[in-house]
C-alpha cells in the first residue's frame, strides 16, 4: 500500500516593496538538505538553489528575477521562520573578547531604509539619475566580491533614466551605460554609492549585555546566509 499524502500548511505574507500578499509553505526536507550544503559555496551556486526554493515555496507565482534583493530576504527569512522555526542562534565576540552567544527571534527581523532612500540621484544642478534596487542575484555577486569592477558594474546595471535639464533619457545600452557611468566625476559617482550602500535590507538589531565586564553589546545581523540552519 502506498504512503499517505502529507498535508502543508499554507501562510501568508506581505512583501516589503509591493505590499503585495502573497501565500507560501514551508521548505521541506529535502529542501532545507540543500540549504546546509549552501553553508560554505560560492554565490551563483547560492543563488540558483535559493532562488528554486523560494519559488517552489511561493508556487511559483513571483517574478522572482525583478525583485529588489530585500524582498528577497525577507521572503527567505519568513520561509525559514516556519520552517525550522523563529529562533536564531547567533555568536560573536564583545570587546573584552568574551565569547558571547545569543539567540534572536526572526519575527523581530525588519526591512531598514525601505522608505527613506530615494533612487533619484541629484549629481549637479541639471542632471539626476535613476536607479533601480539591486534583485538578489546582483546583491550576491557583490557579497561575494567587493571590488571596484563589480560595484562599477552594479551600478551601470541598475542605471535606469538620466534626466538632464528636461530631457529624459531611458532607452539605453548596457555599453552605453558603462560609458556614461564611467564618465562621473569621483564626487559624483561618490553620490552614486551613498545610494547603493543605503539601500533598504533586512536586518536585526538587539543590545546584549556581557555577563564578564558587563558591557553593552550592539548586536546587527543581516545577511541571508545568516538563516540557513
Amino acid at each position: 500500500m502506498a504512503l499517505p499524502k502529507l498535508e502543508t500548511p499554507i501562510y501568508e505574507m506581505v512583501i516589503p516593496s509591493t505590499k503585495q500578499t502573497i501565500k507560501f509553505r514551508p521548505f521541506l526536507v529535502k529542501e532545507h538538505k540543500i540549504l546546509l550544503t549552501l553553508v560554505d559555496t560560492d554565490s551563483e551556486n547560492i543563488i540558483k538553489n535559493l532562488r528554486n526554493i523560494i519559488d517552489v515555496c511561493t508556487f511559483n507565482k513571483l517574478d522572482i528575477d525583478s525583485l529588489p534583493s530585500y524582498d528577497i530576504e525577507y521572503i527567505f527569512v519568513n520561509l525559514r521562520a516556519k520552517s525550522i522555526g523563529e529562533l536564531v542562534n547567533v555568536n560573536f565576540s564583545c570587546i573584552c573578547e568574551e565569547k558571547i552567544r545569543t539567540e534572536i527571534n526572526l519575527n523581530d527581523i525588519f526591512v531598514e531604509n525601505e522608505k527613506n532612500v530615494s533612487n533619484k540621484i541629484e549629481i549637479n544642478n541639471n542632471m539626476t539619475l535613476e536607479f533601480d534596487y539591486p534583485n538578489f542575484s546582483e546583491m550576491m555577486n557583490v557579497y561575494n566580491d567587493s571590488s571596484p569592477i563589480r560595484i562599477f558594474e552594479l551600478v551601470s546595471n541598475c542605471l535606469t533614466k538620466v534626466t538632464q535639464d528636461k530631457t529624459v533619457y531611458d532607452k539605453f545600452t548596457k555599453d552605453e551605460a558603462n560609458e556614461f557611468i564611467s564618465n562621473l566625476t569621483k564626487d559624483e559617482f561618490s553620490n552614486v554609492e551613498e545610494f547603493f550602500v543605503n539601500i533598504p535590507k533586512v536586518v536585526y538589531k538587539s543590545v546584549v549585555k556581557c555577563l564578564k565586564c558587563g558591557n553593552d553589546n550592539d548586536v546587527v545581523v543581516q545577511g541571508i546566509d545568516h538563516f540557513f540552519v
